[in-house]
């Protein structure tokens, strides 16, 4: 269903990686800010179905991250997983996210939000009404409080007041918005998970700078 969608670009622009898994790699270095850094990645994926229709890249792909915390070196593990093959269901994507830590554990289901929707002559659907609100009223779009709007207005918002500025870039690398500063690490995730997939899944080491924060490169682990 998601390589039918997206087939004009799909392993062109952008793998199923750089697509989807950024968004729990992304949320993964907002919540590990300060606390802990990705060092390591290996990626893998499976193939069939898009090579079938003629296009060049991998059904699903999986990238294994070790992080270190960066207080003790202790190591973590993370492991994201992203398809382009999902069929058809009740949601657009299966989004889900479990976090095993010290002290608990998280489990979230980010398909389905508590509401769906039967209609005649239509499949059934587990809808989110928090992304977008796509029926008008009166006959206008008043879509403006969801937030799958609220985040194209507050990147805008910011942009005119660089422009302006009243701001600077570095402003908002405080977290209130994604910005290069602060998806630095997750961006650096994601090519070393390409660049392992494209080495026959050899593990990519991320090399860091002098402030221990910023990649700086990423190179084949040496074992």
């Amino acid at each position: 269903h998601q390589l039918e969608t997206f087939k004009a670009w799909a392993g062109k622009s952008s793998d199923i990686s750089f697509y989807l898994n950024s968004h729990h790699i992304d949320f993964s270095e907002w919540t590990l800010e300060g606390i802990a850094r990705p060092i390591r990645v290996t990626g893998t994926s499976s193939t069939g179905v898009a090579h079938s229709k003629g296009m060049k890249t991998e059904d699903s792909i999986t990238l294994t991250v070790q992080w270190e915390n960066l207080s003790d070196k202790s190591l973590g593990c993370a492991v994201y997983t992203s398809s382009w093959v999902a069929p058809k269901s009740d949601v657009h994507s299966q989004q889900r996210f479990f976090y095993m830590g010290t002290n608990g554990e998280i489990n979230v289901d980010q398909a389905h939000r508590g509401m769906t929707v039967a209609q005649d002559g239509k499949p059934f659907g587990s809808v989110n009404p928090l992304f977008m609100k796509y029926t008008p009223t009166n006959g206008m779009f008043s879509g403006q409080g969801s937030y799958g709007v609220k985040s194209f207005e507050c990147f805008v918002d910011a942009c005119r007041a660089v422009n302006a500025g009243e701001k600077s870039v570095q402003d908002y690398d405080d977290g209130s918005l994604a910005t290069a500063g602060t998806t630095v690490q997750g961006t650096a995730i994601l090519e070393a998970g390409r660049l392992s997939l494209d080495d026959d899944g050899r593990p990519m080491d991320i090399v860091y700078g002098e402030d221990g924060h910023t990649p700086v490169g990423i190179k084949p682990h040496e074992f």
